[in-house]
């Protein structure tokens, strides 16, 4: 058993140091203690859920800002060339089921919640397409029909079964809308608009998506959806870095 020399200022520290209530954002109390007062920094168990979490509140917090490079980029030209429609949507439902599972499941913000923040991107980058392509019936019938179909998901309307079934084609709809991209791409013989950072972005988050869903949930369609992912966006990244100097306006001319 351990024993303090300062029992009282001991007890004191675990509940006043300053930083504590965010530690406690991060790591459970027992490893707050090994931490700060035990001053045990390498006790294993604890340093695994540290950077677990650290990588999971990072990649939450990063994902608010992914697909804005994408959003800048499209903004820019005023055209949405060499982008497709049907890998947006398709990712697009890929994001929300898996967000809708991981929260019916109650797994921690931390492991899921980029979901939120891509999916609300990934509307925005819809609308634009329309907005771009004079679609303004599809604009306007497109953001009334997927909040009605995020509240049957998430208000518990919808079976956890359901939900499971439909977390486990995320594999395949992620696979889909990625590779419908790549061969967009390839056929093109460029990559139009698409955004090297956000790519190169999303490879490294499914990365690290793959260590934080091992030690957070372990939940196996999850590990494997981010393992598809980090293949099939490894891939995009170097398209983008392939066709670097590759301009859609030459290929037209070419054509």
């Amino acid at each position: 058993m351990t024993n303090y020399s300062f029992d009282v200022d001991a007890k004191m520290a675990i509940g006043e140091f300053f930083f504590t209530p965010l530690v406690l954002l991060i790591v459970p109390k027992y490893c707050h203690d090994e931490f700060f007062i035990n001053f045990n920094f390498f006790h294993a168990a604890c340093l695994k859920i540290a950077i677990s979490k650290c990588l999971g509140y990072g990649i939450v917090v990063g994902s608010a800002m992914i697909k804005i490079p994408q959003i800048i980029k499209v903004i820019q030209a005023s055209s949405v060339e060499g982008l497709s429609l049907t890998a947006f949507v398709l990712e697009l439902v890929a994001l929300t089921t898996s967000g809708t599972y991981s929260y019916a499941k109650s797994f921690p913000f931390s492991a899921w919640g980029e979901n939120f923040f891509m999916s609300i991107q990934g509307c925005l980058l819809i609308l634009m397409y329309f907005y771009y392509t004079s679609r303004p019936l599809a604009g306007v019938v497109f953001p009334v029909l997927y909040g009605g179909i995020v509240y049957v998901l998430a208000s518990g309307l919808t079976p956890m079964s359901v939900l499971t079934k439909f977390a486990s084609f995320n594999i395949g709809l992620l696979a889909t809308s990625r590779l419908i991209q790549i061969v967009t791409n390839f056929r093109n013989g460029h990559t139009g608009q698409l955004s090297f950072i956000m790519v190169l972005l999303l490879t490294l988050g499914a990365v690290a998506r793959i260590f934080t869903t091992i030690q957070e949930t372990g939940d196996k369609v999850m590990l494997v959806t981010f393992l598809v992912s980090v293949t099939l966006n490894a891939t995009l990244t170097f398209q983008v870095l392939y066709y670097w100097n590759v301009k859609p306006d030459l290929k037209k001319k070419e054509a």
